[in-house]
């Protein structure tokens, strides 16, 4: 492989990532007061809750992605064209089978669960079955979507995958700008419109990889037995994980709906909006390198693996920073701008939140090397189980003291930091990770930078009255007070120089 183009092919599709992030944020930041002033906070809570009913059996379509992802890529790396057709038929028939399955659960379970356990107003029942059958179906509709999105980021055609994300959001924008002028039932006009919405993007992808991929223009009925194996082994074993992760949030929605009703699950949604965003900031420079660090594998070039993975994780540990410290600090202040009327209880559920991110960027890329070796079983069951243990910890302490509404979200916290050191301590024996090297190289750097930068600017500040002002004056503090940290003791001496031997060329070249 060519390092050079491929470093060049990360930092393209990095940055092209990234404007769709910003083009995202920014429209979603408009959308959700749109949506929740037209739908009032009881009926956003209540289609959140909802919907997140069906959102939990998301485990299994992202399980199945992240084995999609990794076969397309690692045959790619060893350029077996007839074994890249075989993974993506297997992959599409695994789905279609799956997706009737899950049809099934969810009409006879989620209906039930809805209408006999969920606390929703009499009055509103109608509607929220309306959320429940369109969610059904438009997640339906992304489960079948995943094998041609898998193809289009295993290919590294990042640029299609930003515009279809981004018409996405202007279609989901255009939607909440509607809701104000629907004269029926809000609500049930709206989780249509967002199952249309789904449909139209599977439609798009399946045009695009039809007419580009060839493992995609032949599609037949396929379940080929070696492939099928390694797919749902590698997929069953990744489901555990996924399932943690999809229990811990919508999990904790349920609970809260259990004990205080839609109006918290109003705080948890606006609280899991800022929560995607970060996501959706840091989950770019993993879905940049990921494909490379599997062809990397795939190619025996181990060395150059663990490279990418100790640079990445320390990249998206400090891009998360810009964005995490002002929030953190100005969390109150940046909710009650952005949305008028906030939720109880949402300025504090949002901060837990970003702590759990905050730990959990700290180990999250070293996953992309057992992903690429296929050895995800032992840490998997390790990690997940933590993970798990979330929802009948929060539930058992919520019944002992039911008046902390913010006790879930402790544990989350909690749960997190021993989450990433199983994850490391798994790694060290099972695929040959330098513990030490990766403390040294990215735990102590990272951790250092953002403990003084965070410190630095809340002192600065806090002599600042609250308000937009103060705001633009932390944003500024904590780019600047980074630059400097991350340059004197966030980044090694050869990283030092390759920056600024970087920055000096194109300074030159712009005279």
């Amino acid at each position: 492989m060519d390092k050079t183009s491929n470093n060049k092919r990360i930092a393209k599709n990095t940055m092209l990532l990234y404007v769709r992030m910003i083009v995202l944020m920014f429209v979603q930041l408009y959308t959700v007061p749109v949506i929740l002033n037209a739908l009032g906070t009881e009926d956003y809570g209540i289609y959140n809750v909802t919907a997140g009913v069906v959102t939990m059996f998301s485990f299994i379509g992202g399980s199945l992605a992240s084995g999609s992802q990794r076969f397309l890529s690692f045959e790619l790396g060893r350029n077996d064209e007839k074994k890249l057709k075989s993974v993506f038929n297997t992959t599409l028939s695994i789905y279609l089978i799956i997706a009737v399955g899950i049809f099934i659960v969810l009409e006879l379970a989620g209906t039930l669960f809805l209408n006999y356990k969920m606390t929703v107003p009499p009055e509103r029942m109608e509607a929220a079955n309306w959320v429940l059958q369109s969610a059904i179906v438009a997640f339906l509709f992304s489960l079948a979507n995943i094998p041609f999105t898998a193809a289009v980021i295993a290919h590294e055609r990042m640029n299609l995958f930003a515009y279809i994300s981004i018409v996405e959001c202007f279609v989901k924008l255009g939607i909440a700008l509607l809701l104000p002028l629907i004269h029926t039932d809000r609500l049930t006009a709206y989780a249509i419109m967002i199952c249309s919405a789904q449909l139209l993007i599977l439609l798009s992808y399946v045009w695009y990889c039809r007419r580009n991929f060839a493992e995609c223009r032949h599609l037949r009925f396929s379940l080929d037995p070696a492939l099928r194996k390694d797919l749902l082994s590698y997929s069953g074993w990744n489901m555990i994980g996924s399932i943690a992760m999809i229990s811990r949030m919508q999990g904790i929605n349920i609970i809260m709906n259990l004990f205080f009703g839609p109006l918290l699950n109003a705080a948890h949604a606006i609280a899991q909006q800022i929560n995607g965003a970060l996501n959706q900031f840091i989950n770019n420079v993993y879905m940049a390198t990921r494909p490379q660090i599997t062809k990397l594998y795939a190619a025996r070039q181990t060395e150059d693996m663990w490279q990418l993975i100790f640079v990445s994780s320390k990249f998206a540990y400090y891009l998360l920073m810009l964005l995490s410290i002002p929030l953190l600090i100005e969390t109150q202040t940046i909710l009650a701008l952005w949305l008028h009327n906030v939720p109880r209880l949402a300025t504090e559920i949002s901060r837990l939140m970003i702590a759990t991110i905050l730990v959990e960027t700290l180990s999250n890329q070293v996953i992309a090397a057992y992903q690429a070796a296929n050895k995800i079983r032992k840490y998997q069951i390790s990690s997940s189980t933590i993970l798990l243990c979330n929802i009948p910890i929060s539930y058992v302490l919520l019944l002992a003291f039911p008046e902390n509404a913010l006790l879930p979200y402790v544990v989350s916290v909690g749960l997190s930091v021993l989450f990433s050191l199983s994850i490391l301590w798994n790694a060290k024996r099972q695929i040959g990770f330098d513990i030490k090297r990766y403390s040294k190289e990215v735990l102590a750097r990272v951790i250092s930078v953002y403990l003084i930068t965070f410190a630095l600017v809340e002192a600065c500040v806090s002599c600042l009255t609250p308000g937009f002002t103060r705001i633009i004056v932390s944003i500024i503090l904590t780019i600047g007070i980074s630059v400097i940290t991350i340059g004197s003791i966030g980044i090694s001496p050869k990283e030092r120089t390759y920056i600024y031997g970087f920055i000096k060329k194109k300074f030159h070249k712009s005279k």
